[in-house]
């Protein structure tokens, strides 16, 4: 009887632990799907707003913040572009994107993007097979973005990510990979947002020929780069 007692309560005890743990572990997570601040230190070039598009090619979460990005910059440079669609298979499947191809500012906003994986997730976006996604994109964002890739491995790759039940954002993902990121890095520091911006759920549906005759009417993309401009 002794030792029937003792199981229920380890088993209360275990239930309990695992009901409060996401509340134990949220102060000491990185957050998602918000931007927030990771060093009061200004990285970009003296006198300059840097803002970085770190993705690949069919996450949905980099289609649903590109048409941010878009309405966005498209005030402070010209934006050479594709549209596209991101994975059918993935979480919110053939979400419409913006693609970067390049951009020519005409301010002090300067704009860095790279692209990291095929469509599918599984391959590089130059069609490479490789064994570690997460390893491979470190090394292209340490190639392309020297000063920005020691808080991205901190961040992304080896800090727990909230929901991520002691796994960083880069491993909750199937296969591990670098997540859709955006740094921004101004005379008020350096922010950064791992995920999306608003749920790509409220473009399903919607062509990226609507979404660009109809993005200044739309509330959240409104409100997503008002996000933005409160950060530069």
């Amino acid at each position: 009887m002794k030792w029937k007692n003792v199981i229920i309560i380890v088993a209360v005890a275990v239930f309990i632990l695992l009901f409060t743990l996401p509340y134990i572990l949220y102060p000491v997570e990185v957050p998602l799907d918000t931007f927030f601040k990771v060093s009061d230190e200004d990285l970009a070039k003296p006198g300059y707003i840097c803002i970085i598009l770190i993705s690949w090619y069919g996450c949905p979460f980099g289609a649903a913040d590109s048409w941010v990005l878009y309405s966005f910059l498209s005030h402070y440079g010209k934006i050479v572009y594709n549209f596209s669609y991101s994975d059918p298979h993935d979480v919110y499947p053939s979400t419409p994107a913006i693609i970067f191809k390049e951009f020519y500012p005409n301010s002090t906003i300067i704009f860095h993007f790279i692209y990291l994986y095929n469509r599918y997730l599984n391959a590089t976006a130059c069609c490479k097979i490789v064994s570690d996604y997460v390893s491979f994109g470190l090394s292209k964002i340490s190639s392309c973005f020297p000063k920005y890739c020691p808080i991205v491995k901190e961040y992304v790759v080896d800090r727990w990510a909230q929901g991520g039940y002691f796994q960083s954002a880069a491993y909750m993902g199937n296969p591990p990979h670098i997540p859709t990121t955006i740094i921004i890095s101004s005379q008020k520091g350096t922010y950064m947002l791992i995920g999306y911006i608003y749920n790509p759920s409220c473009i399903s549906g919607k062509s990226p020929s609507y979404l660009m005759n109809n993005l200044n009417s739309l509330s959240f993309i409104n409100n997503s780069v008002q996000k933005i401009e409160n950060l530069i």
